[in-house]
């Protein structure tokens, strides 16, 4: 297939999903959107020049916000075009008010079972493909640990910052604890939180770190407030050999059952009462991270998700 493939990327992760479809024998163009929520991204000339088998666009935001216009959209269509997207939520509307939007689309791969299901539901041509990881980026890195907790990933803006206050609930009980990412503006006192650039610093932190934490809150409005989402690190710490520990919810124990990461539930007690337990024991936080290590390389790379997103694709054609 020619396939035009439309993305921002994101750390360099979402450029080598092009590369991916490529390795799969199909001719892939790019075109590359620096600002994902701007008009008139997606040229009519442009895909006029490439006539692609297909458009696989990376977010919804091109079409919420006219990325595509009225005119590429009327094109599109008219050729038969099918326009294929790859993404999760909109996390600033409730999904259930955004059916004129995942209408637009001919296929959805969708990171979010939820709202996988509810598209399903509606009669959509929705499939489940969650998150990944790149074995290029992530790989195995073990150091000797300097720090019981770490978190690395952006307080959240749109809520309640639950990041901040489980952290902070944290830092206050003395645990060695590495912090770093974007927002957080003293809502942890005398704790200094980083800024942090790249795929080495965060193997290094991993490597570093007994027990590495996964917030997975939706920085979004009050109908995601108990709901949660998929981040690359869910994946990405297994996949350096290192211990994580996330939410206990069914869609995160589908991908790794309780005997390879370490769960609590969603309150500051718990979280508490899981750090201490896993902290006081290195020989299961190893025994489960080589399980998790094992199983991420085995079923979750990126290469797993795209050979099963061009089946898929193939059969729709």
């Amino acid at each position: 297939m020619k396939i035009l493939y439309v993305y921002n990327d994101y750390g360099g992760r979402r450029k080598i999903y092009g590369e991916i479809m490529k390795e799969f024998g199909h001719d892939v163009k790019y075109m590359e959107a620096l600002h994902k929520r701007e008009s008139d991204i997606i040229k009519l000339d442009k895909i006029r020049n490439i006539n692609p088998d297909i458009i696989f666009v990376r977010t919804p935001y091109y079409v919420s916000h006219k990325g595509i216009s009225d005119d590429t959209m009327d094109y599109i269509k008219s050729k038969k075009i099918p326009l294929v997207l790859y993404s999760t939520i909109i996390p600033q509307v409730p999904y259930t008010e955004q059916l004129n939007i995942w209408e637009k689309f001919d296929v959805l791969f969708i990171i979010n079972k939820e709202l996988c299901n509810f598209l399903q539901k509606n009669k959509l041509n929705a499939h489940y493909i969650p998150l990944a990881f790149h074995p290029s980026q992530y790989y195995k890195t073990i150091s000797n640990k300097k720090y019981d907790i770490s978190f690395m990933g952006s307080a959240l803006k749109r809520c309640k910052d639950k990041r901040s206050k489980y952290l902070k609930e944290l830092v206050l009980k003395g645990y060695r604890s590495y912090i770093a990412g974007r927002f957080f503006d003293n809502k942890i006192p005398g704790h200094n939180i980083e800024i942090f650039r790249g795929h080495d610093i965060q193997r290094t932190i991993y490597s570093k770190t007994k027990i590495n934490l996964d917030l997975p809150f939706i920085d979004g409005c009050s109908f995601y407030k108990n709901k949660y989402h998929f981040k690359n690190r869910f994946f990405e710490i297994p996949a350096t050999g290192n211990f994580l520990m996330s939410i206990r919810c069914p869609e995160f124990l589908d991908i790794f059952p309780e005997d390879t990461i370490g769960y609590y539930d969603d309150n500051k007690e718990s979280l508490k009462e899981n750090i201490k337990k896993y902290l006081r024991d290195d020989v299961i936080r190893n025994k489960m991270a080589k399980k998790a290590y094992n199983l991420v390389h085995e079923k979750h790379t990126f290469k797993h998700r795209f050979e099963k997103i061009l089946k898929i694709l193939q059969k729709s054609m």
